[in-house]
Order: structure tokens, then C-alpha cells, then sequence
């Protein structure tokens, strides 16, 4: 979520709306994203029902019980135009995120 972050302003420029979504607690994301200094990410819950957004997009692990690593690009009218898996050991790289943006 850090690189998420970071790469935040490059989204706002192409007029799109970042999200980080994982299975955490609320109160749980809320802490870390003070921690590791989240100010401008929108961080979502997909804790109640447990995975039931990754479940929906393909990404949830019924193996660790939480949700896997990707990115998607939905347009305004929630199609999906792009998505990217990637392994839960690898960060993923949102330059190339904006990237496909522009070719979009």
C-alpha cells in the first residue's frame, strides 16, 4: 500500500481514483496506515463478508485465508479494462500501472 502511496499523484494527474483493498479490519488497516504513513489512499476494508470483493474479482486465497495481490484498471462505467496478478511476495510496479493508463 506504501507504493500505492506514493504513486498516488500520478493517478489524481490522469483523473483516476486509486483504492487499496484488502481483507483487514478496518481498525487494524486504520493503525498500519498510520504507521507506514498513508494520507491521501483510500483504504478499504473486504474483511465482512471475509474476501467476498478479492472472491468476486478472482483474486481471494482460500489457502492463507486473504486476498492476493493485483491490480485492475475499471473505468467509470466498471469495466474492466486492465488487470495485472501479481505473486504476494512482489510489489507491484504502478508505473507501469499509469503506463497502460495512458494507452488506454
Amino acid at each position: 500500500m506504501r507504493a500505492l502511496e506514493l504513486a498516488y499523484d500520478g493517478f489524481i494527474e490522469k483523473n483516476i481514483v486509486p483504492l487499496g483493498i484488502n481483507v483487514d479490519h478496518q481498525y487494524s488497516k486504520s493503525a498500519w496506515g498510520k504507521v507506514i504513513n498513508i494520507s491521501k489512499l483510500q483504504m478499504l476494508s473486504d474483511y465482512n463478508p471475509l474476501g467476498e470483493v478479492a472472491k468476486a474479482f478472482g483474486v481471494f486465497s482460500e489457502e492463507m485465508n486473504a486476498s492476493g495481490r493485483a491490480n485492475f484498471l475499471i473505468d467509470e462505467n466498471g469495466k474492466i479494462e486492465w488487470v495485472e496478478v501479481y505473486k504476494i511476495s512482489e510489489i507491484p510496479d504502478f508505473k507501469e500501472v499509469l503506463s497502460k493508463i495512458s494507452k488506454l
